[in-house]
């Protein structure tokens, strides 16, 4: 009866990612294919994104599908996340908030044989969502109000393998089904002349393959090392796009094919662990987007990241609280993927901190359950003069619930 309520939750949960909010106020989304997602879970966020030399057989790591094969002989993982954000935007002496929430997540790990893991779940590559307008003067006394709104996002529900052939080793492979619905419409508000209108719709529905390995040696005494590296396939993502300009005479509409592409994206990063309480690491993500191009016409730029993290887990099967909580911290920097009408995007900045809370069962202290809370700090530094600074603060919740759903009983 578990694993039948387990199984109608997640696909509920699947469904409802579809249609939620996607938690995007920003104007920058107009851009590329939107604001992306840093692609992580629950773990990864706490620690700056952190992710390619992490792996264990209690949380999931979609970051290196290498990380897999780590999953639990007897149990299963399922986590699902939330987030709460606000958000500020600046120009010059302007401030405003938007707030907003979205359902973020949702991911299961298991063992399929022995050293061989699998992971399947839903989760956003981008997101689109955006409101504004603006006032100019056409000469001659002609006023406009230009306005710009924008919805929608790029989808990604995957499945993956992982494998460790060796003690040392670990690899794996991650195929997605990358689909979904961009919309964009600009209007133009003349005082004393037609109005006009400018709406683009893009649908997308193509395949993503990622790839990953973990290397894993001791150093010595209580010093561990996991170096990690993965790799992403770019390709053209099979876009269709319709453009619909009209005024109150009439209508045009232009269909276009293709246009928009996955980049080639490298990742490489290490978590080193001491005595199996301190963990430290950092990853470098390098996205090709320069080879990418948005509606046939503007190519992106190339986008790397670092991330730092570390963690500290001073006893997990401590009856004390504090020895239970698992203490996590991190921060990243990031280079856009866009340029802005010919100039560079913003680059952004962003720290973490948080904890994960395991509940532990009376009966034999294993844990059935572990709750993962952080906040973030995010910075959106505009390096050219009249961008919008943006400032998110964000909460993530996440929960892992862990099943013994491959435990054999015993009869006496």
């Amino acid at each position: 009866m578990n694993k039948k309520i387990f199984i109608i939750i997640a696909m509920l949960l699947a469904v409802t990612c579809s249609y939620a909010d996607n938690g995007s106020n920003s104007p920058y989304s107009r851009y590329g294919i939107g604001l992306l997602s840093d692609q992580s879970l629950g773990i990864n966020r706490q620690m700056g994104g952190l992710g390619y030399g992490l792996r264990s057989h209690s949380y999931i790591n979609i970051l290196n599908p290498a990380s897999f094969a780590q999953a639990d002989t007897l149990t299963m993982l399922f986590e699902a996340g939330f987030s709460l954000q606000n958000v500020n935007f600046k120009e010059g002496s302007r401030k405003i908030n938007a707030k907003n929430a979205s359902f973020d997540y949702v991911a299961i790990q298991f063992r399929v044989r022995k050293n061989l893991g699998l992971s399947a779940g839903f989760l956003p590559y981008s997101t689109v969502g955006y409101s504004f307008s603006t006032i100019s003067n056409q000469g001659t006394n002609e006023v406009s109000t230009n306005s710009y709104s924008g919805s929608g996002g790029v989808y990604q529900p995957y499945i993956g393998l992982g494998w460790q052939p060796a003690k040392w080793l670990s690899v794996g492979v991650m195929g997605s089904y990358i689909y979904g619905d961009i919309t964009h419409e600009v209007g133009i508000d003349f005082a004393n002349s037609t109005d006009r209108s400018k709406t683009y719709n893009v649908s997308m529905k193509s395949y993503k393959v990622d790839f990953g390995v973990q290397f894993a040696t001791k150093l010595g005494g209580k010093n561990d090392i996991v170096l990690g590296a993965t790799y992403s396939l770019g390709h053209d993502l099979n876009a269709k796009t319709r453009i619909t300009e009209a005024t109150a005479d009439s209508t045009f509409t232009k269909n276009l094919k293709g246009g928009f592409d996955l980049p080639h994206t490298f990742g490489v990063g290490f978590a080193y662990t001491y005595n199996d309480r301190l963990k430290l690491g950092a990853d470098y993500t390098l996205q090709q987007w320069s080879t990418s191009s948005f509606f046939g016409l503007d190519k992106g730029i190339d986008r790397s990241k670092i991330s730092v993290g570390a963690e500290y887990a001073p006893g997990r099967m401590s009856s004390n609280i504090f020895k239970m909580i698992t203490y996590r911290a991190g921060a990243y920097y990031a280079q856009p993927y866009t340029e802005l009408d010919g100039k560079k995007g913003c680059e952004e900045y962003g720290v973490s901190a948080g904890i994960s809370l395991p509940f532990l069962n009376n009966n034999n202290r294993s844990s059935h359950a572990t709750l993962h809370l952080s906040g973030q700090f995010i910075h959106m530094e505009p390096k050219s003069a009249g961008m919008i600074a943006e400032n998110y603060f964000r909460i993530n919740l996440g929960i892992t619930f862990n099943e013994s759903w491959f435990m054999k009983l015993k009869v006496r």
